[in-house]
């Protein structure tokens, strides 16, 4: 399973954070014979080893680069700084362009990306598409000096508009960057329908080598763009004492006993298509993996409460917990609460807002936690892990839908 692990000292003194493909077998390897010397003062000061599991080994890449920026560990050189990963920066010129560099080296940066490869190659791609420039910086600054655009290849085939020699007006030149930027950001739906409708295009004129070129250019943009649910994550909410936090859940709702078994619920769909919903534990404030359940709903139309109601029916009709988080507001726990009703179970609920992160009680009250408390960070992985785990089951529903419609 891959995932962050972090080994802590006395006091819980953050030491060092690691990234895993495995787990089990990587951590392992730290109590073995013929460790390095460093490792060897690593295990001399460590006390605990903590675990974050993710769902790829590349999200455990950039989680594990952004809790070494925000905890700067004491064993860790590697990443202590911007140099290890890529990122896409625009410069600040009257024709701006785009330029990758290892670290941040302007104001206006998109990053880090995983996989520098892919990263370049739908760099590449993306400029081509809106007619930017793609040659390298000596190629960039080389034809500038010499002002004659004709000398230029990209030019010549009527690939890029030369505004290194102010070829292109800079209202239509800008217009172009702020596309791009756009998809940078992750406005991308736009701009892939208009590739998948070229590649469709493509193919019924029987122009199978650029309907392939085309379906390579969405499949770097696919790889590139899973940097951003991961960076969009908040490290800093993963790092408590699970043991802290369950106590500190129990005083703030009262609660007659510690709440060990924790449930998180969760909706995903578009626009009332391949609905689904998700019911992820928690036990001792760690993931039970085990004990996931997804389900496709049967309620049809876009009706979040009503799915609710259903999910929360088909999970606690045999099953229990001591608290159940359903992901939403004020209405959606009303969904929760009428279902246990119904099925004649009494489970504590709450609900958890995104954004505001207001917890949501059955009695109609509310509660604002500071963002450091270990309570609230508990509660936000729950929520965020039925979330996650909610829309890869929807992806992969409307995945088998369309491949289904395709053939």
């Amino acid at each position: 399973m891959p995932g962050v692990y972090i080994f802590k000292g006395a006091k819980d003194k953050i030491l060092y954070v690691g990234k895993a493909a495995d787990l089990k077998k990587r951590v392992s390897s730290y109590f073995k014979s013929g460790i390095t010397n460093k490792t060897f003062h690593l295990m001399a000061a460590a006390r605990r080893v903590e675990f974050i599991t993710v769902s790829s080994a590349k999200e455990a890449l950039i989680l594990e680069e952004k809790l070494i920026k925000l905890l700067r560990p004491k064993y860790n050189v590697v990443l202590a700084d911007d140099k290890n990963y890529p990122y896409v920066c625009v410069t600040d010129e009257r024709y701006p362009r785009f330029l990758y560099s290892r670290g941040r080296k302007t104001a206006n940066c998109f990053g880090p990306y995983p996989d520098a490869s892919s990263l370049k190659l739908s760099m590449r791609r993306l400029l081509g598409i809106f007619g930017l420039p793609v040659c390298t910086s000596q190629q960039y600054e080389r034809i500038s000096r010499v002002g004659r655009a004709e000398s230029c290849i990209y030019f010549h085939i009527e690939k890029c508009p030369a505004p290194c020699c102010g070829k292109i007006h800079v209202k239509d030149y800008m217009r172009r960057v702020k596309g791009v930027i756009s998809f940078l950001k992750g406005e991308k739906k736009i701009l892939i329908n208009e590739l998948r409708g070229k590649m469709t295009k493509a193919s019924g004129e029987t122009d199978y080598e650029e309907a392939l070129r085309i379906r390579k250019t969405i499949d770097a943009f696919r790889e590139v763009q899973e940097r951003v649910d991961i960076t969009a994550a908040d490290a800093e909410k993963y790092l408590f004492r699970p043991e802290q936090a369950l106590r500190q859940i129990k005083g703030l709702l009262g609660l007659r006993c510690i709440p060990e078994m924790i449930d998180g619920m969760d909706i995903s769909h578009i626009q009332g298509s391949s609905t689904v919903a998700s019911a992820v534990r928690f036990v001792n404030g760690l993931p039970d993996k085990s004990s996931y359940r997804k389900y496709a709903m049967r309620t049809k139309g876009i009706d979040d409460c009503a799915m609710i109601r259903e999910a929360v029916a088909r999970r606690f009709r045999k099953e229990s917990a001591d608290l159940v988080l359903i992901d939403g507001g004020e209405g959606q726990l009303n969904a929760a609460v009428e279902s246990m009703k119904k099925i004649n179970k009494n489970i504590e609920l709450i609900s958890l807002a995104k954004r505001a992160e207001i917890i949501y009680r059955k009695n109609g009250k509310t509660l604002k936690l500071a963002k450091d408390s270990p309570a609230l960070r508990l509660l936000m992985y729950v929520r965020d892990e039925a979330h996650r785990f909610a829309v890869a089951y929807h992806r992969q529903k409307r995945r088998k839908t369309i491949e289904g419609k395709d053939r």
